[in-house]
């Protein structure tokens, strides 16, 4: 009995230094993080009314932050489907991320909480709307988070929406089953390759390689 007290004292100790340890961490990260100014349009335009916020907090350290606020349908209509808008840009003014958050089902005067955390660097300032769709994005390629439209590469003018490599176009490459799917394309083409090569073109090769002949 003795030893079972001792045990779940143990336990105790453990799981509250664990909890302790928490409060703390988060504590010290919240300390790091300062707060960045922004504007909210809660206009929207589908129904021509106004969306309103409250309860805002939003801070960011040099890698990363998070948001926090309210929204609360003021449109006077019941709203079936949006999307909050969240522009986040650094110190130099230059966009450097965009967030969206969907909302559904709100009855006039409805409330609903979002909390956003993000990863971008020296954030300074953010700007929120609301609008009625998700961009379009069908010929739009993510490279190391930078999103590049294939219609028009870097504002040049450039279009390779439809260039294809090993039969898939570059908008469908850059995900995980694409990238698979042209590896396998790259690897039956490559098998296809090396199938077409005659024998005595081995032999020729392997001559070279192994110094017997000298080209």
């Amino acid at each position: 009995m003795e030893r079972m007290k001792t045990f779940l004292i143990y336990v105790l100790v453990i799981v509250g230094f664990f909890v302790v340890s928490l409060l703390l961490e988060d504590g010290l990260l919240r300390a790091m993080y300062s707060p960045i100014a922004g504007e909210f349009d809660g206009h929207y335009s589908a129904t021509n009314a106004e969306f309103s916020v409250d309860n805002m907090e939003a801070k960011a350290c040099n890698v990363n932050g998070y948001m926090s606020f309210n929204l609360k349908n003021t449109t006077g209509n019941f709203i079936d489907k949006c999307y909050v808008k969240v522009d986040l840009y650094n110190h130099q003014k230059l966009l450097a991320d965009t967030e969206y958050m969907q909302v559904q089902g709100m009855q006039p005067d409805d409330t609903k909480p979002f909390n956003i955390k993000f990863k971008a660097n020296h954030i300074e300032k953010f700007n929120i709307s609301i609008v009625e769709n998700l961009p379009d994005k069908t010929n739009t390629i993510e490279i190391f988070g930078w999103e590049i439209d294939t219609t028009n590469v870097f504002g040049l003018g450039i279009d390779i929406s439809n260039v294809t490599i090993f039969g898939t176009k570059l908008t469908d490459i850059f995900s995980w089953n694409n990238i698979k799917s042209t590896g396998r394309s790259f690897g039956s083409w490559f098998i296809d390759f090396v199938k077409g090569i005659p024998l005595w073109a081995y032999g020729f090769g392997w001559l070279i390689v192994s110094g017997v002949l000298v080209l």
